[in-house]
């Protein structure tokens, strides 16, 4: 499945949390979740014009995920393909076991919300303030819920939030 995203930084959370309150979305969860991702030629975890997998726990939600390199778009474009698996350790171990090894431990507070197939994340990272990811499933998708929720896309940014760091941070 097509994953479009953009990630939007320096925000009003509370402004952010009322307009998808006035929009409809629905908080599914609040949760401290942590993802591991695995590394290998031609994998990576934070470069999002490689190919990437990881393990991700919320709660006792395990999934494990897998996505294409990035697309050529103004946005985050990626296929991804997402499985449900019931033990985090054994996870670990199988991926292990098929020669990829285990990069550092992504932990991060996440509010989730959703409206129809939109989802929109609230994370916190220890050291930075909370942003807002938008994940549509086509670009029209994304650029619609921009208005929606008269937010500038062109505020969004495209990749891993450590590639938008490291950009920031080469200014």
């Amino acid at each position: 499945m097509d994953e479009i995203e953009l990630k939007f930084l320096n925000i009003n959370v509370e402004e952010i949390k009322q307009k998808l309150k006035e929009i409809g979305a629905v908080l599914k969860f609040e949760a401290q979740t942590e993802a591991h991702p695995f590394l290998a030629e031609g994998f990576h975890g934070w470069d999002s014009s490689k190919k990437y997998l990881r393990i991700r726990k919320i709660n006792e939600d395990i999934k494990i995920t897998y996505k294409d390199p990035a697309k050529n778009s103004k946005m985050t474009h990626r296929e991804e393909i997402e499985i449900s698996v019931d033990n985090y350790e054994n996870a670990i171990e199988l991926l292990q076991k098929l020669g990829f090894s285990k990069g550092p431990v992504f932990k991060k507070r996440r509010a989730h919300y959703e409206l129809g197939d939109v989802h929109f994340e609230l994370d916190t990272l220890d050291d930075l303030p909370t942003y807002l990811e938008i994940e549509t499933q086509n670009e029209t998708a994304m650029v619609e819920i921009c208005k929606r929720m008269n937010i500038n896309i062109n505020t969004g940014r495209k990749g891993t939030i450590v590639e938008i760091l490291n950009e920031d941070k080469n200014k």
